[in-house]
């Protein structure tokens, strides 16, 4: 019986090793699964994707497609299974990292050891337990490596066009995958350079690299649905090379990077490389990629060309280092780690045989033997479940960020109805919890970009009764409106920003000046008069610190009607008559007026201005536009 199951594990031991190599992480991402939203470039595509609209260049049109998909679990709210499509396609990394490795090592556990090394360094954690499009990146890029390898052990067409079919998918999501696969592309090319001597093995395998491509079309279809700007075929180009409608590269440029600044980028990203692995996998790397080359020399340098191609573009492109952008040299270095610490267990095992090889073998030998192979296997576990271990709470994002609890809790305090200006770098946040989980309160959500953010739009709300909120930007709004804080403050440390949630309670000078005139035409010479009303539309009284008069050059003043309640001539300055006092006062919805008398001087037609200052605000009256006759 012991025996049976013995052979069935040898023989089934890549499909236990391959399930383990899906499970294991897929059960930390989702552990440690973030629940909502983070907030930052996230944010954005969690409020595109449930409507297709179009994301920043390329467009990413399988990530937008495949993520929809995922909107349909019926698993969780919508921003859990947003997150779950990262720790899937993550988990899938992994285990096709394994079978791609294993196709090299043929040795399952330290195939199965490196694909978990991988799995739990920091920079692909982080993004497999979150919204982000790099896990699905990761998965076509190492899908794409796994494709050449299965062609290299079997080199007949229908492999060659699987791979060119890979090679197409792989280039719909992430831009940098541009310049990687063509170091791939080399491999698959020199292992077998005959067959593309055959103008139909060409031919197909263009088929089949262009029909994932076609996925691009998705852009230019929902663009002319109305959810996006790519609505021609140049502006299709210019998406798919990660540029903008316009044509400027998205995200980056190149051609203006000096080399001082590129070194400084190339030693940032080697620092992350160290940080990442330590100087114990580096060496074992090192190793395993001395090892390989003499194993499989074509794969060898076609694999340091990807690292190499990957450690030059980036720096050209953007000035800072991006973690992100080191996960396809990580995969590779998987590789070379698993060659090292092959080549230290055959190494250490060839080693013992030669040391007991003069003399007769004892059974401690072998004792001594299996203990040696098992302390090494037990440090080749120890490498992974030390990333665990060490990183867990670090990454562990079950419990909703602050970002999230702000805005859980500032809809939860607004009212039914209510209005909310909102300008911080965390808006995306809040839009999508307006959007998707308060949408049944009815908050209309206005971003400042939208015309709609003014202050005079806020006034109007507040005089029809909607209840008017405020996040950012509090030290202008403050100035204009008596507030009321409402709810917590939390603080994002990504971005440094405070946030606040404010109640707008009524403007701190809320004043409505207009005008009467009997007539907008006069004669010329002919007196007449123009009587301004100030109304105080706040309940508490105001004081008026200043009023300025502004009259063309064709109009004169006559004089100030002593009826009106302010009464006194004024003072003038460049040009401007100005009334002065700290007399004038409003009560609350109360109002003043002014009475002044004028006359045209010359024929022409121009504006009449007018203003007051209360508070240490101006608040101006419409023009009165004017016009002189002959």
């Amino acid at each position: 019986m012991l025996q049976k199951i013995k052979e069935l594990v040898v023989d089934k031991r890549i499909a236990i090793f391959s399930v383990f190599s899906f499970i294991v992480p897929l059960v930390i991402y989702i552990l440690t699964l973030e629940p909502k939203l983070v907030g930052g470039d996230t944010g954005w595509y969690a409020n595109q994707i449930p409507e297709m609209t179009l994301m920043v260049p390329t467009g990413y049109p399988t990530f937008s497609m495949f993520l929809k998909l995922f909107t349909y679990l019926p698993i969780g709210d919508l921003a859990y299974r947003l997150n779950l499509f990262s720790a899937i396609f993550g988990a899938l990394t992994t285990l096709f990292l394994f079978l791609a490795i294993n196709k090299l090592v043929k040795n399952e556990f330290t195939s199965f050891i490196s694909s978990m090394i991988f799995a739990f360094i920091v920079p692909f954690w982080s993004v497999a337990n979150r919204l982000e499009f790099d896990t699905l990146n990761t998965f076509f890029v190492i899908f794409l490596i796994f494709s050449a390898l299965v062609y290299s052990e079997n080199k007949t067409r229908k492999y060659l066009y699987f791979f060119f079919f890979c090679l197409g998918l792989s280039l719909t999501n992430h831009p940098l995958t541009f310049f990687l696969v063509p170091a791939i592309v080399l491999y698959v090319i020199i292992i077998n350079p005959r067959i593309f001597k055959s103008v139909k093995a060409i031919f197909i395998s263009a088929l089949f690299f262009i029909l994932p491509l076609l996925s691009y079309f998705y852009l230019l279809i929902r663009s002319l649905q109305g959810f996006g700007e790519v609505n021609t075929l140049l502006r299709l180009s210019y998406y798919v090379t990660g540029r903008g409608v316009t044509g400027k590269i998205h995200g980056g440029s190149f051609g203006d990077k000096d080399i001082s600044s590129i070194i400084k980028v190339i030693k940032d990203y080697l620092n992350i490389l160290y940080s990442t692995y330590g100087i114990v996998l580096i060496v074992i790397a090192i190793i395993g990629f001395i090892f390989l080359v003499r194993k499989n020399k074509k794969f060898g340098i076609c694999t340091f060309l990807l690292i190499f191609f990957n450690f030059i573009v980036p720096p050209l492109y953007i000035g800072h280092a991006n973690p992100n952008y080191l996960l396809a040299p990580m995969l590779v270095i998987s590789f070379y780690i698993a060659f090292g610490l092959l080549s230290i267990l055959n190494g250490s095992i060839f080693l013992f045989n030669k040391s007991i090889r003069n003399r007769k073998i004892l059974k401690i030998d072998k004792f001594l033997k299996y203990f040696l192979i098992a302390i090494i296997l037990l440090f080749f576990v120890f490498l992974p479940l030390s990333y665990i271990l060490e990183h867990y709470d670090e990454l562990d994002l079950s419990e909703p960020l602050p970002i999230y609890r702000f805005w859980d809790e500032a809809f939860n305090n607004m009212e039914n109805g209510s209005r909310v200006y909102v300008f911080v770098r965390a808006a995306n946040v809040g839009m999508f919890v307006d959007t998707y989980e308060y949408g049944e309160k009815e908050i209309e959500y206005i971003y400042h970009t939208n015309p709609e953010y003014t202050v005079e739009n806020m006034i109007e709300a507040l005089e029809n009764d909607i209840p008017v909120y405020f996040v950012g930007n509090s030290g202008a709004l403050r100035s204009v409106f008596n507030t009321e804080q409402v709810g917590r403050t939390y603080y994002w440390d990504r971005y440094d920003e405070t946030l606040r949630l404010f109640k707008v309670m009524e403007p701190i000078v809320n004043i409505e000046i207009s005008y009467l005139s009997k007539s907008y035409a006069r004669e010329f010479g002919e007196k007449f008069t123009v009587e301004y009303t100030i109304k105080n539309k706040n309940k508490e009284s105001i004081k008026i610190s200043s009023l300025e008069l502004e009259l063309p050059d064709n109009i004169e003043l006559i004089e100030v009607n002593p009826d009106g309640y302010i009464n006194q001539y004024p003072g003038i300055s460049l040009g401007i008559y100005m009334w002065v006092s700290d007399s004038y006062e409003i009560e609350g919805e109360d109002e003043i007026n002014l009475i002044v008398e004028l006359r045209g001087t010359s024929p022409g037609k121009s504006p009449i201005k007018f203003r007051i200052t209360a508070s240490g605000f101006y608040i101006n009256c419409d023009d009165i536009e004017m016009e002189i006759k002959k």
